[in-house]
């Protein structure tokens, strides 16, 4: 995804079939998942320690109203990055 794309990209993590692939949605969009069973569910963000959610508990995600400025090397261009870690043009 494009860095300037004003987007959340939900995906699986450690997904059991290939049928699972991440999704692209517009960054006002509110995204909520729910525990529906007792089966066990863990939260992890930013690979932080796995929280235990239990049967009925709700996550909520959004786009905050702060933002930050990152700082990226001059000739470290996102195409450059794709090309490079994609190995694109090789042959």
């Amino acid at each position: 995804m494009f860095p300037t794309v004003a987007a959340f990209s939900i995906t699986p993590i450690c997904p059991h079939t290939l049928t699972n692939r991440p999704v692209i949605v517009p960054d006002d969009s509110v995204i909520q998942a729910r525990v529906l069973d007792t089966s066990p569910v863990y939260m992890t963000i930013d690979g932080q320690v796995g929280e235990l959610l239990r049967e009925g508990d709700r996550v909520v995600c959004r786009r905050s109203q702060y933002s930050i400025s990152l700082v990226r090397p001059p000739d470290m261009m996102f195409f450059d990055v794709l090309r490079e870690k994609l190995k694109w043009g090789e042959r």
